[in-house]
């Protein structure tokens, strides 16, 4: 049997919970110096309240002894593990993941463990584990799962916006003029992610047009794979993603859509109204269609 760890760099939904098994790590969130494990000591919607005060919550990484107590929780059971880690370029979590994995197998050389780097997370890794998990549940073997997971995480495609400049300036990527100037405006930025991590493709002005370029270049990236599900990730803003949620539906009535809560680590990054579209930009060897 495979097991599917994910961490908190990859979001979950009632769905995801409900309909499949597989393990969560979380990462610390810092709040005014004080270290909470996510989802554990502390709420998404704890998190959202401090972020609502003002506060820029910090994150570190996934410590080495979580993971290696999901490898023995996974050994004793007899399970081989695939780990979709938070981007690299995020935190550091895959790298120690990396080495932990490395000396474990050398420890239990008949134990299979792959960890593979989301090259992203949010929505975009949730669209990486349900495929991974349903392809466990279709008794794929090991390193078809580990193979086509990987080619996953290549064809994935980020759009998503913030309700304001308040959190690219908190984070450092805009002057704090640039910012003030930009909200007084009602200028959105629109992120991608790419090899280095989240960047400001371009700065639109108003939200309806942001949202429209959005499903404009995500109804152009899908190309021929117009029946794919498409996730939509937010940030404590329901009402946003369930707009966006309509339009993909209108741009797209073939696809299926699912709408995720962004996961503390990378709502830090984004802030509170922050809202993306991922998808597939080709359809997967062994893609699974997902019945809700």
């Amino acid at each position: 049997m495979i097991r599917i760890v994910i961490d908190s760099g990859i979001d979950q939904n009632d769905f995801m919970k409900e309909t499949y098994d597989y393990d969560f790590l979380p990462l610390s969130i810092i709040i005014d110096g004080q270290d909470y494990l996510d989802q554990v000591d502390i709420s998404l919607e704890e998190i959202h309240a401090h972020m609502e005060k003002g506060l820029l919550p910090k994150t570190a990484q996934v410590s080495p002894k979580t993971i290696i107590e999901a490898f023995n929780k996974a050994r004793d059971l007899g399970e081989d593990i695939i780990y979709l880690t938070i981007y690299s370029q995020f935190s550091g979590t895959f790298q120690v993941a990396q080495a932990v994995a490395k000396e474990y197998g050398e420890k239990f050389p008949d134990m299979n463990i792959a960890v593979i780097d989301s090259k992203g997370g949010s929505g975009g890794g949730a669209l990486l584990a349900l495929q991974a998990m349903e392809m466990v549940k279709r008794d794929e073997d090991f390193d078809t799962i580990v193979e086509q997971t990987k080619w996953n995480a290549e064809h994935i495609q980020y759009h998503f916006t913030l309700n304001n400049l308040e959190w690219l300036v908190k984070g450092g990527r805009l002057p704090k003029a640039a910012g003030t100037a930009g909200d007084m405006l009602n200028i959105k930025p629109y992120l991608s992610v790419n090899e280095t991590g989240i960047y400001l493709k371009k700065l639109v002005r108003g939200q309806e047009r942001i949202y429209k370029r959005m499903i404009k270049e995500m109804t152009e990236g899908v190309g021929s794979f117009t029946d794919q599900l498409i996730t939509i990730s937010h940030v404590n803003d329901y009402g946003a993603a369930l707009k966006l949620e309509a339009m993909v539906k209108a741009a797209l009535p073939e696809a299926t859509v699912q709408i995720f809560d962004i996961g503390a680590v990378l709502a830090a990054h984004l802030g509170i109204g922050g809202v993306g579209v991922f998808y597939f930009d080709q359809k997967p060897e062994h893609y699974v269609y997902i019945d809700e």
